[in-house]
């Protein structure tokens, strides 16, 4: 029995696989990776949220210029057209995978009901 359920988890992970959501995904991320405008605004985002998270720890506040220079950060993310498109990808692809999930779920109650 154990078998046959891993051969079908096998075959779900091929499916996701092959999706468009999950290749999707992997196109916006490889365009992320490859564009250098990207990946500067996501590293100087990183080291000033690990720079705000440090002055939390120590019970200090942030400064209006770090806050300001936090959330220029933020925005030219946001309006970043590759960061978005993977992020886009990223949430469509949750969206499958949590129905995915549900109906896992919902067969494994309705097979206990029975």
């Amino acid at each position: 029995m154990s078998s046959d359920v891993f051969e079908k988890a096998r075959a779900l992970g091929r499916s996701i696989v092959e999706s468009e959501e999950f290749k999707e995904v992997q196109k916006c991320e490889n365009a992320m990776i490859g564009n250098p405008d990207a990946q500067a605004l996501l590293k100087k985002f990183h080291e000033l949220q690990q720079a705000q998270k440090e002055k939390q720890k120590k019970g200090q506040s942030l400064t209006k210029e770090e806050a300001r220079d936090f959330e220029q950060v933020q925005l030219k993310i946001v309006e970043n057209k590759t960061i978005k498109a993977f992020s886009d990808a990223q949430e469509k692809f949750q969206n499958m995978m949590n129905e995915v999930m549900k109906i896992i779920k919902e067969s494994g109650m309705k097979a206990v009901k029975e």
